[in-house]
Parts: C-alpha cells; structure tokens; sequence
C-alpha cells in the first residue's frame, strides 16, 4: 500500500489520541445518550480518495446497524502506529485499527491486539480462498491464534511488475520491454537520449532507489534485499553479486544522466503522475499503480508485464512469504468487543471488498468480490498473469518458529543494517557498493550473534538457524515443513 503523507492529520491524530474528537464525519460523542455504541476505527486514508470512501462505507453499516455509530480517525500511513500507540498510552485506544504488516506484531507485543477467534465462524473463513486462513500460513495467525484480517490480495503486497510506455519505446525504435537488466540499461539509455530532456526513460521508483530492491529480487533470494540474510545460510550476503549488480546499474544510468531527474526526493505517487504525463517511459513497481496510470491517463498505451532479470538469467522469484498481510485489528482493550467485531466483519465482507475494488482497482482478500471483472480487465488480467509467472512460495521464519519471529523482529528493529541508506548513498555520489556491502555483512553478523545470545539470556531459543532453509530453491515453491 501507498503512504501519503500529511502533517495535519497526524496532527490532529495527536490530538483525538487526547481529545477523541472526529475528523471525517459520524457521531462526536461515546453515543450513550441515544443508547448507539460507539466503535471508534483508526484507520491510513490511501488510495487517495480513501476519506471519503471509508466515510460512504461506514454510513451504509450504520444504516444496516443502527444501534452502532463508526467514528473515523485517520493518520498518514508513516504515522499511523506511532499514533495509534498514543492512544493506547493515553487509554484512549480505538476499538479497531488498521496496523499493517510488521506493525500487528508491534502492538500484540505490547498486549494490545485481541485474538478475533471467538468471533470467527465457519462460514466467515469459507469466503476466503480454500486453504488461505491455514494458522501456519495465513500471516494472520500467531501462535495458533487469528489477530488480524486483511485488505489486500495475497501476492499484492509483493507482486511488482514493470510498466513501460508502448509510444515513447516505439519512438526510440524498440517493439517491446526490456527482458534483462542489460536491455533495460541500453533501452534507458537510447530514450533518455532521445527524449532531449522532455522525458526520459527510466527512474528507480521514488526516494531511496526502491527499484533497486525490485529488481533484485529476480536475482538473489527476497531475503536478502528485505533483510540482508540468505535464508539458504543464515547468513549476510548484503554482498552478493545480484545485488550489488543492481545497484551497479542504478549508479551507472544515474551517473550518465538516464534516469529522470528529482526522483531522489519523490513520494510514492510521483513515479504514476509522470508516467502518466508521458515524461517517463519505463519503471518497476508495485501493481496500485497501474490503476492511477489509469485514471490520469486514459488512453496511453501502458505495457505491463514482468520484471526483467539479470542478463544471466533469474536467480529467484519474487516471494509469496504468507496468504494475506495483516491490516485489520481489534483492541485488547476495547469495552465494545461485540459490536468492533461487526465493523470487522463488515471490512471482510464481500460487499466491501467489491466496493474497494471497484474504486480503487484493487484486488483483495476475496477473490469472489473481484476475479470474474478482473479477468475481463486487459490491465488486471496482466497483473494476474505477472503474478502467476513470477511469484512462488517462499519461507517465512516469523511464521516457522517463535525463535525466527523474533530474529526477524530484531532485524526489522535496526534498519540500518538493511542495503538502502547505502545503495542510496552509493547511487547518488557515484561511489562503488561492494565495500558498502562487505561492512554491512560484518555489522550484521555481529548484530546476529549479539541478538542471539540476548535473547538466550532471557529464556527464548533464538538464532541464526531459524532463519536457516537449507533445502529452500528460490526458483521452485517452498513448502513449509516439507
């Protein structure tokens, strides 16, 4: 998902956490008077036009519930947890949250997320995809338990695709997208060149270069990119060639002039909006951007498909670590749990999704709210075929064992150790990245073997071991315990 930032929101975010007033409409008050509950929902206001969507939403569940009034907090989503956390610092929590990916473990482990299972039925888990709320995959589920529910598709969080503009590829002479890095470096070249400055033909995405991680992830293992572990090993490899080359890349087209100037200091959204203004040809990047190319730019002839792969062939495939990320929670505090769970419910339900899918392209959790209009999509239907040609199962130690979780957890706690600051670094000031990576790898070895023995010394078995999948092949599908 996309983050947009906004100063104000989380300003006033501060202040609800204090106040508990409402920014986007519903009831202002606890609603006792009337004898409604009151469910109070913290939530991140993306895709932009999200505020006025949750609003519509939440009004038609009112009606549906009359006795229950949503009260909407919204936060930038580089804010959201911290926002949420005051709150629960300041007792005066939401009822449900949105908490998105690693941000779910951050607030159970601080006792604040309530297990939903109680609540949970048969009929409730059949409208997922068979065998998609299996506790040992889902990425819902911890410890046996369900704590989350989720939005999004599956493969969404970590499906990337390449898009490329047809007209300006055709102008520099060439028929179809780069299949390889190295055809991706010359094309880029040729369209820079032949753009004059007007456009240009490529950009690593936004800030901090994040095409460099996409790409790589078609050479070295995910993890390594993602946490600078080989979960073949256990071990750093910040320093292996596939992503060292990719950086390489990135610094020799920003070095020549290729790539387009000020993505240094883009937002999640600017890489869209000059794409679809015709002033950059090609990038890689999550799928939610195919559908705002669309809605700026109608008509522009918008190739998508796979990422290309180093010119000595993909080395790994980009993974699907778990069934769904987690993004709905319930508050272990809430005095509302029964009526939070039906705006929890209501978020899960076929319904909603059709309607988030209808307004925002999106694919979600239920496929049955969107498969049969997205097949008939030439843009979704592209997405799902990238999907099936360039994502397989891949380990998850959060998910294999309590000692994987928290080695994880302790590498999610330092992200210095992780390639970006340094790739970003090497990219911008034209310096090699290996000597960058080779430290990196010491410091992380280091970091491992310290955490190991800290969390030894508090009872918890943990090491480099649970991060070990020795039988794993990136180029084939994990199966977990097998």
């Amino acid at each position: 998902m996309k983050i947009r930032p906004a100063l104000t929101a989380f300003t006033c975010a501060v202040a609800l956490a204090l106040s508990g007033c409402n920014l986007v409409g519903g009831s202002p008050d606890s609603g006792d008077a009337t004898g409604k509950v009151t469910v109070t929902v913290a939530l991140v206001p993306d895709p932009p036009g999200a505020s006025q969507f949750y609003r519509q939403q939440f009004d038609e569940f009112e009606k549906a519930n009359p006795g229950i009034t949503v009260k909407v907090l919204e936060n930038p989503s580089d804010q959201q947890l911290n926002a949420v956390e005051l709150m629960f610092q300041q007792n005066n929590a939401p009822d449900v949250f949105r908490a998105q990916d690693d941000g779910m473990d951050r607030m159970a482990a601080r006792g604040w997320v309530a297990p939903l299972d109680e609540f949970v039925t048969p009929d409730f888990l059949k409208q997922f995809p068979e065998g998609s709320m299996d506790p040992a995959t889902s990425g819902l589920h911890r410890d046996g338990k369900l704590m989350s529910l989720p939005l999004v598709w599956g493969p969404w969080s970590t499906l990337r695709v390449f898009l490329y503009n047809e007209d300006l590829l055709k102008k520099s002479g060439f028929d179809g997208p780069p299949k390889t890095w190295t055809e991706l470096e010359q094309m880029a070249t040729k369209v820079s060149a032949d753009g004059k400055g007007k456009y240009f033909g490529y950009s690593p995405t936004a800030a901090k270069a994040v095409g460099v991680e996409m790409l790589a992830d078609t050479a070295v293992p995910y993890s390594v990119p993602a946490t600078g572990i080989d979960y073949r090993t256990g071990k750093p490899a910040t320093s292996s060639p596939g992503l060292v080359e990719a950086v390489e890349l990135h610094r020799r087209m920003q070095a020549a002039k290729v790539m387009m100037p000020g993505w240094e200091s883009w937002d999640g959204s600017r890489a869209f909006k000059e794409f679809a203004a015709g002033r950059l040809a090609m990038y890689p990047t999550p799928p939610w951007h195919v559908a705002e190319v669309r809605k700026l730019a109608p008509e522009i002839k918008m190739g998508i498909t796979g990422l290309p792969v180093p010119a000595a062939g993909r080395g790994a495939y980009l993974p699907i670590t778990k069934s769904f990320s987690p993004l709905w929670s319930m508050s272990a505090k809430s005095t509302h749990k029964a009526e939070s769970w039906k705006v929890m419910d209501f978020l899960a339900s076929e319904a909603f999704h059709n309607a988030y899918y209808k307004k925002f392209g999106t694919l979600t959790a239920l496929e049955s709210a969107w498969k049969a209009d997205a097949e008939k999509n030439p843009d979704q239907a592209a997405i799902l075929k990238v999907a099936q040609e360039s994502m397989r199962r891949a380990p998850n130690p959060a998910l294999a064992t309590a000692g994987g979780r928290a080695m994880t957890d302790a590498l999610a706690a330092n992200p210095d150790l992780k390639h970006t600051d340094a790739a970003f670094s090497s990219i911008i000031k034209n310096q090699p990245f290996a000597p960058a990576a080779a430290k990196l790898d010491k410091d992380l070895q280091t970091y491992l073997d310290k955490t190991s023995a800290d969390l030894t010394a508090k009872g918890k078995e943990a090491s480099a071991k649970d991060l070990t999948f020795s039988g794993w092949d990136p180029l084939k599908d994990y199966t977990p315990g097998g």
